[in-house]
């Protein structure tokens, strides 16, 4: 194997890592569960009880990166819950 074969594969797994979510949380029936990594015991509560506010609904909370750099995704979410969810978690940003 060339040296610029592994130069690829390892690029390719630190762009992998990178974008990987580090803190999965799925939301549905009215409650949230951590999927992945670890979340502070204050903020999976914060999920829960966005979750307990629409019941019917069911997604992900996906967290990448750490305190000022923390980025919060909500795929499956509608808008307004999805909203709930990252203003909870960014108002803990600095325990994540």
């Amino acid at each position: 194997m060339s040296l610029s074969w592994l130069f690829l594969i390892v690029i390719g797994v630190a762009v992998y890592v990178r974008l990987r979510a580090r803190v999965v949380v799925e939301l549905a029936a009215g409650d949230a569960r951590v999927l992945r990594g670890q979340l502070p015991a204050d903020a999976l509560d914060d999920l829960r009880s966005v979750a307990r506010l629409t019941p019917e609904i069911r997604g992900r909370v996906e967290l990448r990166g750490k305190g000022s750099s923390l980025s919060v995704r909500t795929p499956g979410l509608p808008e307004g819950v999805g909203q709930r969810a990252r203003n909870a978690l960014h108002l803990r940003r600095k325990d994540l």
